[in-house]
């Protein structure tokens, strides 16, 4: 892709990343402060432009210098834009006013990373609406050791605030999206992976259920509605998070770390047998 030669050219493709429209046309997402653009860096990304706020450019701190020295050339020399413009894009948040643009990555080889580790850990976010959500979900799945995180329908992790929200995770996890449930179950099937989703009620209770050793996709639903009841009746294992009375759920993002605590501690505990038990 060709950098736009002048500020107002490059702000109008950051504005189209802002819609999922825009992310699908251009193949780009936006991130945004300093904080995100330092780790987006150690994680190896590249980015495609960059905007930042004029009075951001005449700083003179080690910290931004440092970024700016890995910016690709073309994106160091483009004109920085007004303060009162980049206020409008950032909308009062004080991340640092600096926005650049990432290639959205091709989707993950489920098959491949899936054999490539002995107790795959799959999280699947199903229409999950919220993007905050999402990101939450991202950066939880990532402290859990997920494997790979699977977006379905309206789950959009590279959406501006999901991406936020991830802290970076976003950066270092593997992403997979499917339209429905339906094109991804017959695969997780054949790989062999067992597949469980939350329910607020009539689910095996957390502390008392078990996982396969081959894998687990671990499904979280809507913010509303949870799981369809059509797909629930699909998977191996339907599961409840006993709450107090009065409480008829969690939030997706409290729910999705319980479980995927409950699923790691299982999984550790297999890895500690089986270097603990004597070879036969």
């Amino acid at each position: 892709m060709t950098s736009p030669t002048n500020w107002r050219g490059a702000l109008e493709m950051v504005r189209r990343t802002l819609t999922a429209v825009g992310r699908q046309q251009t193949g780009l997402y936006p991130i945004e402060g300093i904080r995100l653009h330092e780790r987006a860096l150690r994680a190896g990304l590249t980015f495609e432009l960059t905007v930042l706020a004029k009075t951001l450019a005449q700083e003179k701190s080690p910290r931004l210098q440092e970024l700016l020295t890995h910016l690709p050339p073309a994106t160091r020399h483009l004109q920085p834009i007004p303060d009162a413009t980049m206020a409008g894009l950032v909308d009062g948040r004080g991340l640092g006013h600096l926005i650049s643009l990432a290639k959205i990555p091709p989707d993950t080889n489920l098959a491949e990373i899936v054999t490539a580790v002995p107790h795959p850990l799959l999280l699947v976010a199903h229409e999950v609406v919220d993007p905050g959500n999402v990101g939450a979900m991202v950066r939880t799945g990532h402290a859990s050791g997920a494997t790979a995180f699977i977006a379905i329908g309206v789950s959009d992790p590279y959406h501006p605030k999901a991406v936020r929200t991830s802290m970076g995770s976003l950066f270092k996890t593997a992403v997979c999206h499917y339209p429905d449930a339906a094109n991804l179950l017959p695969t997780l099937r054949q790989l062999g992976i067992e597949t469980v989703g939350a329910a607020a009620s009539d689910g095996v209770p957390l502390p008392l259920a078990t996982f396969s050793e081959r894998g687990t996709a671990v499904f979280m639903g809507n913010e509303y509605h949870g799981l369809p009841a059509d797909l629930l009746r699909q998977l191996d294992q339907r599961l409840t998070i006993p709450m107090s009375a009065g409480i008829d759920s969690l939030s997706v993002n409290a729910a999705t770390a319980v479980i995927l605590y409950e699923v790691r501690c299982q999984v550790s505990r297999i890895k500690y047998r089986a270097i603990s038990s004597p070879d036969t």
